[in-house]
C-alpha cells in the first residue's frame, strides 16, 4: 500500500494510527503527497513536523479536543474531590467522573485512540530522518537531530497521560501492568501484536526520549513557537513530573532546577488571556484556535468549564474553592456562581471563539513541584520559599489568613497540597497528583462529607480499561 501524508491548512498528518480499521486505511485522500516526498522537501518536513504537534489536540475525522486539546485535562479534574460533573454520557466524561470508564465508555475510546495517533505520527517522522530516507535527508544534521527530539518528546508526552489514566501508580507496583509502547510506525491494522509493557517501561522510555535535551534549543527564534513547541525547559518539565512519579526526589529537583529563562507573570488575573503563548510563564501549551471546530458535543476545555456548557463545575460544597480560596486572592476571580449556586471556574474566558491556550507546563507548576519535592527530602525551608513565590503572587503576605509561612511538618504538607489545587484548578493537574502518590479518589457529598470512589487496590476503578476496540484488533494485549 502506498502511503499518503494529508495536508491540511498546512499541517501534515502522516501514517496510520492503531485504532484504525482497513477501510480507512485503504482511503485515499484528495490533498494528498506521498511520505517519500514529505522527505524531499525542507519545507514539507518542516510542516510534517509541525502536524505532529497538531496531533496532540486529538484531532480526528470529526471533532477535536480528545486528547491534551481537552480531554486529558477534563480526565484530570472530573476524578477528584474539587469537581463536581453534570454531564449525562461519555462525551461530557461522565464515566470518568463515577469512575466507571469501561471498554465501550467513549471518552475512552476517543482518548486512547487519539493518543496513539499523535505517538505513531511521532514515530513515521522520527522512522523516515533516522531510518527510511536518513542518506538524503533536505536539512542538516543539527535540524534533523532537533526534529526527531520534537517528535520524541510528542510521543513522551502522550505516553505520560496514557500511563496516568490506564495504570496503577508506580509506587505500588512499578512492574504492573501499564500501556502497550509502540515505538516504530505502524502501517496498519495488521500491526497490532503489542503486548502491554509495565510502568517502569514506560517511564523509562520517556526518559530515554527526552534524554538529548541538548538537541532542543533553550527557545526559539519566534517568540510564538516557544510555547507550543518542545524545548529545553518542557523536556525537564516532563522529566521532572516522571521523577515525582518515580519518588526520585533528588532528580526531580535537578529537572526543576534546570529550567531557566522563566519566570511568574506578576498578575495571575490575565494568566490566560490570549495570546497566552508569548507570557514568560508559559513552558508548554496547546493552542486551540476557531479553526479547531467541534460537533455539538465537543469542544476545548474552555465550554465545559463554563456556564454555557454546564458540566464540569467546582465543587463549592467542601472543596479548595472554599476551603482555601479566600477574598482578597486574585484567583478568586476565577470562580463564578451563577443564580442556581452552580460555580465556574472561567480560566478559560474565549469559548465563543475557542481560541484557548491549554496550559500543560506552566512555571508555577515548577515552582510548587519543588516544594513538594524539597518537603520530601526534608528541605523544609526551601519548600516554603517556593510556596512563597507562588502564593503571594497572588495573595499579599500581610493579608493571608491561611498560610504563615512558618508551618512544618503535616501542616506544611497541607500547604503544599492546598496551594497545589488551588493554584491549577480546572488544570487537570489535581487528577494526576492523586494517582502519582497512590492516594484514593474522594467525591464530595451534598451534606458535605465524603464518598470514597476509587482507591488503589482497585484496579477496575482506578484504573481506565483499554477500549474495545484494542483488545480486539490488538491480540497480544490482556488486561
Amino acid at each position: 500500500m502506498k502511503k499518503y501524508i494529508y495536508y491540511i491548512m498546512a499541517v501534515t498528518m502522516i501514517g496510520m494510527g492503531t485504532a484504525c480499521s482497513e477501510d480507512f486505511i485503504d482511503k485515499t485522500p484528495d490533498l494528498k503527497v506521498t511520505e517519500a516526498s514529505i522527505f524531499e522537501s525542507a519545507t514539507r518536513l518542516e510542516a510534517a513536523v509541525e502536524g505532529v504537534y497538531t496531533s496532540l489536540k486529538g484531532s480526528d475525522d470529526v471533532s477535536d479536543g480528545y486528547f491534551l486539546g481537552g480531554f486529558a485535562t477534563l480526565a484530570g479534574d472530573n476524578r477528584t474531590d474539587d469537581m463536581i460533573n453534570y454531564g449525562n454520557n461519555g462525551y461530557t466524561m461522565r464515566d470518568t467522573y463515577s469512575h466507571s470508564v469501561n471498554a465501550s465508555s467513549i471518552e475512552n475510546d476517543a482518548l486512547f485512540r487519539n493518543a496513539y495517533l499523535a505517538i505513531n505520527y511521532a514515530n513515521t517522522i522520527i522512522d523516515g530522518i533516522e531510518k527510511t530516507y536518513a542518506d538524503n535527508l533536505p536539512c542538516d544534521t543539527e535540524t534533523a537531530r532537533r526534529y526527531v527530539q520534537e517528535c520524541k518528546f510528542v510521543r513522551a508526552i502522550a505516553y505520560y497521560y496514557l500511563s496516568q489514566l490506564y495504570g496503577l501508580p508506580y509506587k505500588t507496583d512499578p512492574n504492573a501492568s501499564n500501556v502497550p509502547l509502540r515505538i516504530e510506525a505502524v502501517t496498519g491494522a495488521g500491526h497490532n501484536d503489542c503486548p502491554a509493557s509495565t510502568i517502569s517501561e514506560v517511564f523509562n522510555q520517556i526518559l530515554s526520549d527526552t534524554e538529548e535535551i541538548d538537541a532542543l534549543p533553550e527557545n526559539y527564534e519566534s517568540a510564538g513557537f516557544s510555547s507550543t513547541k518542545a524545548s529545553q525547559a518542557s523536556a525537564h518539565a516532563l522529566r521532572m513530573r516522571i521523577y515525582m512519579c518515580m519518588e526520585d526526589w533528588d532528580n526531580a529537583i535537578a529537572e526543576g532546577n534546570a529550567i531557566s529563562g522563566f519566570s511568574l507573570i506578576p498578575s495571575i488575573a490575565t494568566m490566560f488571556d490570549s495570546p497566552y503563548a508569548l507570557t514568560a510563564e508559559n513552558i508548554f501549551s496547546i493552542p486551540m484556535s476557531e479553526s479547531d471546530k467541534s460537533n455539538s458535543q465537543t469542544h476545548p476545555v474552555g465550554y465545559f468549564y463554563h456556564e454555557a456548557g454546564q458540566i464540569t463545575v467546582v465543587n463549592n460544597i467542601n472543596g479548595i474553592a472554599t476551603t482555601y480560596g479566600i477574598e482578597g486572592d486574585d484567583r478568586t476571580n476565577f470562580l463564578y456562581t451563577d443564580e442556581r449556586g452552580y460555580m465556574y471556574c472561567e480560566k478559560y474566558n474565549e469559548r465563543s471563539t475557542r481560541y484557548e491556550w491549554i496550559p500543560v507546563f506552566r512555571y508555577a507548576e515548577i515552582l510548587l513541584n519543588l516544594a513538594e519535592c524539597y518537603y520530601n527530602i526534608g528541605n523544609e525551608s526551601k519548600a516554603i520559599e517556593c510556596v512563597k513565590q507562588v502564593r503571594t503572587r497572588s495573595i499579599a503576605e500581610d493579608k493571608d489568613p491561611l498560610v504563615t509561612y512558618k508551618e512544618t511538618g503535616d501542616a506544611l504538607w497541607t500547604v503544599i497540597d492546598n496551594e497545589r489545587r488551588w493554584e491549577f484548578m480546572a488544570e487537570g493537574i489535581r487528577g494526576y497528583d492523586i494517582s502519582r502518590r497512590a492516594e484514593d479518589y474522594h467525591h464530595p457529598l451534598t451534606d458535605g462529607s465524603w464518598t470514597v470512589v476509587a482507591t488503589p487496590s482497585d484496579k477496575t476503578t482506578y484504573c481506565w480499561s483499554f477500549p474495545l476496540y484494542e483488545t480486539t484488533v490488538n491480540t497480544a494485549l490482556s488486561e
